[in-house]
């Protein structure tokens, strides 16, 4: 057994030789940071720096850099972000600013504070960090600040990792808030940090953000509601409560439809501008695509100026449509110039005189007695007997539901005529008499079926509780005939 001594002896050595390099090791590294506290440049770098020189010139954003000023400033956030630590410490209102900006989707992605201010953000000196030389420009005004913004978010580079477009800046510019901005210096109009924020911006997908869907008619009530704000531009401000009783805000503000339209589904977001008369067709047909191809097959369409979608829907205060849109009460007073232009007889469409629901009816241009006054009659009385069909089947089947009885064929003729019901009021917009009357006609005949179907039911339902009126006197009258019996064989029983 003489091998264990030199094998413990080995062991000894090894380890001794594993502390000695320990040893070394450490004093080695304990140099070198010594090294780097006195001169940092001393050390390589393992890898290229995070942050590009600040001061270095920046892509413009457009065509016209003299218009956006750039503050020239770095995407990323230093190892030590002096601006971070300084204000978080400066006074409570400077501490949430700080904090927004660090849960704000700049802050969680790196975008520092001298992107937007300017400055060194890596210097604990006040007169350095906010320096000129270091591209300090402090609070951009509000032309500025738009440079700003676009300077990043036109950069298809820095925007290609996140996957968001890169045209808000030339679409903002083509903007009634963008011409007016650029154009007449006029300041009060909404620029990015109105809609956006300032230090806490968020996704656009958060429900919290001011520019989520369902949050984005408020958000453009904020401007638009404001009498004061609106008053140079002669501008009404009631759209708002208008369209949150429209048939668009109820399903967007009550029922959270997201399908809904908000006010950028209509006048668009950074190019926000009302559509031209010439566009409502193309605007509304990107939801009501079907409809939209009905209305093309239109004389209404084939009109130079003929009517489009607000002139029987309007604009803000869209309303459910149904028969009792096509006519006023009582006959409304019109004349030529209703529709056409005195002077030279052309046809003119007038936005005044469609402005109030209750003006929106066929007889507001076609005159009783007029050969489409009478199509439009036709149209009517088609839709309006189907309507009356489809409503009496329904009733009926609630009636034979109501009693027991299994409606279920019933159900499935009346969804079929409901589903021509509505294909038939959709083709109103082609102005077409044939077409709506051939569908009408199909739901009419399709409700009649349904109600022959709970006619029916309801007739077995009559049999049945007449059978069983005669089963129940049938059983009283055997339980009777059965009682006397009874009492019969009892009185004989005592009799003997």
């Amino acid at each position: 057994m003489t091998f264990l001594p030199r094998i413990a002896d080995g062991a000894t050595r090894l380890v001794r030789l594993m502390l000695l390099s320990a040893v070394l090791g450490l004093l080695g590294l304990a140099l070198v940071e010594a090294v780097a506290a006195a001169d940092p440049s001393a050390v390589p770098s393992a890898s290229p720096s995070i942050l590009p020189d600040i001061t270095a010139e920046q892509p413009s954003p457009s065509a016209e850099p003299a218009d956006l000023p750039s503050p020239g400033a770095s995407l990323s956030v230093a190892p030590q972000d002096t601006c971070y630590t300084c204000h978080s410490a400066i006074d409570n209102t400077q501490h949430d600013i700080a904090q927004k900006w660090k849960d704000s989707v700049h802050g969680r992605n790196g975008i520092g504070c001298a992107s937007c201010h300017g400055g060194d953000p890596t210097s604990d000196e006040v007169t350095v960090a906010m320096s000129k030389a270091a591209g300090y420009i402090g609070k951009p005004d509000r032309t500025t600040t738009v440079g700003v913004c676009g300077n990043c978010h036109s950069d298809v580079e820095r925007m290609r990792q996140y996957q968001l477009p890169t045209d808000q800046l030339v679409k903002y510019r083509t903007s009634v808030h963008g011409e007016r901005l650029f154009g007449a210096q006029d300041t009060r109009v909404a620029i990015c940090i109105d809609c956006h924020g300032v230090h806490d911006v968020k996704k656009a997908s958060d429900p919290t953000a001011p520019v989520y869907p369902l949050n984005v008619p408020k958000l453009c009530a904020s401007c638009h509601a404001d009498t004061k704000l609106m008053e140079p531009y002669d501008i009404p401000t009631d759209q708002f409560e208008v369209y949150q009783a429209s048939v668009h805000g109820k399903a967007l503000l009550i029922n959270q439809d997201m399908r809904a339209p908000t006010c950028a589904s209509c006048h668009g977001s950074h190019g926000a501008k009302p559509p031209r008369s010439s566009e409502v067709v193309g605007v509304c047909g990107k939801c009501h695509t079907a409809t939209q191809t009905l209305y093309e097959q239109s004389r209404h369409a084939k009109l130079t100026v003929g009517p489009k979608c607000w002139t029987c829907h309007g604009a803000h205060d869209v309303a459910q449509p149904d028969e009792s849109r096509f006519f006023h009460p009582k006959p409304p007073e019109i004349d030529c110039t209703t529709c056409h232009n005195p002077s030279d007889r052309t046809l003119i469409l007038n936005a005044d005189r469609f402005s109030k629901d209750q003006d929106r009816r066929c007889d507001t241009c076609h005159h009783q007695g007029s050969i489409l006054y009478s199509q439009a009659q036709g149209i009517y009385g088609s839709l309006d007997r189907a309507n009356a069909a489809y409503q009496k089947a329904e009733g009926r089947i609630g009636e034979a539901a109501g009693a027991g009885m299994i409606v279920s064929d019933a159900d499935v003729t009346l969804s079929q005529a409901r589903t021509s019901l509505i294909r038939a009021r959709a083709a109103v917009h082609t102005t077409k008499l044939t077409l709506v009357a051939a569908l009408a006609d199909e739901a009419s005949a399709k409700a009649a079926e349904a109600q022959q179907f709970a006619d029916t039911k309801l007739q077995q339902s009559v049999f049945r509780r007449e059978a069983m009126v005669v089963v129940l006197g049938f059983i009283l009258i055997n339980i009777l005939a059965l009682l006397l019996l009874r009492r019969r064989i009892d009185h004989e029983d005592v009799s003997a």
